[in-house]
């Protein structure tokens, strides 16, 4: 009995994560041939304030993408 669990951060709704944990489920019977009925996955969400890579926060380096997204943005408002 396959377990698989995801590590992420919160922010994802639920049919993406629900989408996610069939495509891993998929993906495993397909590489082990492992029953489906047999494939347990879960998701364990941490906060982003809480996950450190490259000295960064994540929570901050989402902040800063955000931010450099609606500065790309045409004047309006109006999105290409």
């Amino acid at each position: 009995m396959p377990l698989i669990q995801i590590s992420m951060a919160s922010g994802r709704t639920p049919d993406q994560k629900k989408a996610l944990l069939a495509a891993i489920t998929d993906a495993t019977h397909r590489a082990i041939g492992a029953p489906v009925e047999s494939i347990r996955v879960w998701i364990h969400e941490f906060d982003p304030t809480e996950y450190m890579a490259g000295g960064e926060l994540l929570a901050d380096r989402r902040a800063r993408r955000a931010a450099a997204d609606t500065s790309d943005a045409p004047a309006g408002g109006d999105a290409p």
